[in-house]
């Protein structure tokens, strides 16, 4: 499955709506420089990763579900500043109801893209990036500065 397969399955599953809405995400995903990999499993998706190692950002896949991450480092847990912030920036938006609140690694949205809207996911995804970038690129720059 590609980018074009899982976007075609979108649409299939959840009409034009969602299709829209995983394209608009996509797109500014990827504008500020989110990779995107193709998940495994029966439905199908979308893996939003940031930076060289893929920092966690969020998934969605072709059923609509979307998962937001607050441990966005490949095995290693978030620092409990991280993970209060992206909690946080959930808990202040109606939009993004999580079935399970506060998340500690990942949580599943109550709601389909296409009910969210990808207005708030992208907001959301420049929020995360802002603390990848604070949390995991700032301190190795001080370092290497001083």
């Amino acid at each position: 499955m590609d980018t074009l397969d899982v976007m075609k399955k979108s649409e299939e599953l959840g009409g034009t709506e969602r299709r829209k809405a995983v394209e608009d995400v996509l797109i500014n995903a990827r504008d500020m420089g989110c990779d995107m990999q193709i998940g495994g499993g029966k439905a199908g998706g979308i893996n939003l990763r940031y930076g060289a190692i893929g920092y966690a950002v969020l998934d969605i896949n072709t059923k609509g579900l979307v998962k937001l991450y607050a441990s966005a480092h490949p095995g290693k847990d978030a620092p409990d500043a991280y993970r209060k912030a992206v909690n946080e920036f959930i808990e202040s938006r109606e939009e993004l109801e999580p079935k399970s609140f506060p998340i500690n690694t990942y949580g599943h949205l109550e709601e389909k893209v296409e009910e969210i809207g990808p207005r708030v996911l992208v907001e959301f995804i420049e929020f995360v990036i802002s603390l990848i970038r604070k949390e995991y690129y700032d301190p190795w720059r001080e370092l290497h500065e001083a």
